[in-house]
This record gives structure tokens, C-alpha cells and sequence, in this order.
């Protein structure tokens, strides 16, 4: 899409993928990632006219099912892709998708509780260090209480410490999770095991700038937070965001007392689109409607940040807020078929 003003995405130009599916970029090139659905990366090239051809893939398991966490490109000859089951990290080249070694994991001293699957999903590079986001589960979306990070020396990509703390529960997610902001602190969601688990909290710890520990006086609870205008008061986890600026954040935030027992993931709208501030610690709620639980992008693109929603009836696809005037698009600004699960932004 060139621009949003097309009104309707079709998909004549698309390619089929799995469901589940993750994107990340660099350059011109697109990396799929089918998550748990296949271990077979696919790297497309963006041409001139704005089209996708498929230009490479390559496959980090003989289990289908091993689950790639993230991939993060680092450099055209170097990136990482996390394998959660598998408990390693595979180090390819990125502009032939080759695999160059692999980072093995599946050790007790990174597991949590006596165990030696970490599970690593969400990286980020800082400062020479690849820090990896170890879920620990123990039957996902359940994981151990706490919230771990490895870190890992991009020199020699050799693991070096894990860091741990008990105030946030289940560091990192599929396709992401950690961000740094204009301080050069790394920031790292806490999905909480998706509210599951009394006990845990979802929110936002903090690496500071300079130190490879958290921050003992820094952690965002979203969780036994009451929030204005959220229907029960209170947000039970939040999985997916977007960093602004000046600490500003936008999420989605589950909210517990309108979600079915047993969970419907596809026709509860239990989610809401939501403003934070990771220095002042408030949340707002934002003039959007409802969504579920499959809802998961959120991207800014100039003024605009845009959220995939699938609503009652208000209709599915990116809906927008503008960061100048405090303006929401109360239907589509680019209407869709269905669910749109990840989305690439291009300058």
C-alpha cells in the first residue's frame, strides 16, 4: 500500500503466508516469520514499484512446530532469529539466508527454577550486547514468575549473564518486546503469562543507559492499575505496543471484565487502544472502539499511529490517532478483509 489513501487493501498483489505471522525489516527486505506454524524464514525484497518478491528464506528447525521468537537484523551480513522450543538462537546472513552458527541455550544456567529451556523470544542490540528475552515457560502462554533477560556479546555471541526480576512476569513476546528510547534505556514488556496467573504482573521494566541490570526503582504496573474510562477499572496484561517519543507509548490493553469464560481470542472484543507515559506512569484511553485479542499492530507513520482493530461494527483494519490534534478515525482509514496480524512501515 503507497499510501492511505487507497481506502481498501486488496490482495491481488499479496503472497500467501501462515497464520501467525510476524514481520521484520531492514532495508528493502521484509523477513516473514510464521511464529509457531512452520521454522521456515522468508526474506522478500521491496522493488521500485512497491511490490514484494520473494528473494530467499531458510529454515532454523526439522520441528515445524519449534516456534521462531523474533529474527532482528543487525547489519546486511548479520542477524539472529530465536527458536523458543528449541531453546537457541541462530546467527544467518541475511543477505544470502544462510546460517552462520547457532547459540545454544538449553542450559540450567539460564533456565528459571532448576530447568535449561529459557525459551528466548524478543532481542535488541545495545552497546555490544544482545539482550534476549527468556520467557521460562511452562505451558504457553504460562510462564514462571519473573521476568528474565540473557545477555549475549555480539562480538563472540557468546552468552554472558541472565538478569532477573520478580516485579514483572513473562520479559518479551513473539516478534518483540524490548525498545529503546532517545535516553538509550532499554525498555521490556511483561505479558504476564496473557493474565492467567494471579499473582503476576504485566507492565514495563527498565535497563537504564550504561548498566546490564534492572532498574530497582523503576517498574510500570499495568496491572493493579485503575484505569479511567476501561470497562472494570482495570487492564489485566498488555502484549503489543508502539514507542513514540518523550516517553509517550501506545498498547492495547486486555480488559478482564469483558472477556468470555472460556476466552474467545476471535469474537471477544476485550481490547482497548491506549496511551501511556512510561515517566509520569498514567494511562489513557483513546477514543477508538473495541477490538480482540488478534489485533496486534500498532505503528506510527508521520503523525499518525496506526492500530489494526477488528471491531463490532465499526468495520476491521488500521484505524488512526494523530499525535497533533488528539484526533481518532472512528472507521477504517484503510479497510481490510480481515485481521491485519503485522504490518512494515517504509520511510
Amino acid at each position: 500500500v503507497k499510501d492511505l489513501s487507497a481506502g481498501t487493501v486488496d490482495l491481488k498483489n499479496g503472497h500467501e503466508v501462515l497464520d501467525g505471522a510476524y514481520l521484520g525489516a531492514f532495508g528493502d527486505w521484509v523477513l516473514y516469520n510464521p511464529t509457531f506454524y512452520d521454522a521456515t524464514i522468508k526474506k522478500y525484497t521491496r522493488l521500485d514499484n512497491g511490490l514484494l518478491m520473494v528473494s530467499g528464506s531458510l529454515t532454523l528447525s526439522a520441528n515445524a512446530k519449534a516456534g521462531i521468537g523474533d529474527i532482528l537484523v543487525v547489519s546486511p551480513t548479520k542477524a539472529y532469529a530465536t527458536v523458543i522450543l528449541e531453546n537457541k538462537i541462530v546467527v544467518f546472513n541475511p543477505e544470502t539466508m544462510t546460517k552462520t552458527s547457532e547459540i545454544n541455550l538449553a542450559d540450567p544456567k539460564w533456565g528459571a527454577e532448576g530447568s535449561a529451556t529459557p525459551n528466548p523470544m524478543g532481542m535488541i542490540v545495545r552497546d555490544g550486547y544482545l539482550y534476549v528475552g527468556c520467557i521460562q515457560a511452562t505451558s504457553l502462554p504460562i510462564t514462571k514468575n519473573g521476568a528474565y533477560i540473557l545477555l549475549i556479546d555480539t562480538e563472540t555471541d557468546t552468552p554472558v549473564k541472565m538478569i532477573s526480576d520478580t516485579r514483572g512476569s513473562s520479559a518479551s513476546f513473539t516478534g518483540g518486546g524490548l525498545f529503546i528510547d532517545e535516553k538509550s534505556d532499554i525498555y521490556v514488556t511483561c505479558f504476564a503469562s496473557f493474565g492467567y496467573i494471579p499473582g503476576q504482573k504485566s507492565g514495563f521494566l527498565r535497563i537504564k543507559k550504561g548498566e546490564t541490570a534492572f532498574d530497582k526503582d523503576y517498574f510500570f504496573n499495568i496491572t493493579d492499575m485503575p484505569v479511567e474510562g476501561v470497562e472494570g477499572g482495570k487492564i489485566s496484561y498488555s502484549l503489543y505496543n508502539c514507542y513514540d517519543k518523550d516517553g509517550v507509548i501506545y498498547l492495547f490493553g486486555n480488559c478482564p471484565a469483558l472477556t468470555s469464560n472460556p476466552p474467545d481470542y476471535v469474537n471477544d472484543k476485550d481490547v482497548r487502544a491506549l496511551k501511556a507515559n512510561l515517566e509520569t506512569k498514567k494511562i489513557e484511553v483513546l477514543d477508538l472502539p473495541l477490538t480482540n485479542s488478534y489485533s496486534g499492530v500498532i505503528k506510527k507513520m508521520d503523525d499518525l499511529i496506526l492500530f489494526s482493530l477488528t471491531t463490532k461494527s465499526n468495520g476491521v483494519g488500521l484505524f488512526s490517532y494523530n499525535t497533533k490534534t488528539g484526533e481518532t478515525s472512528k472507521t477504517p482509514v484503510l479497510n481490510t478483509s480481515g485481521t491485519i496480524m503485522n504490518m512494515v512501515v517504509f520511510e
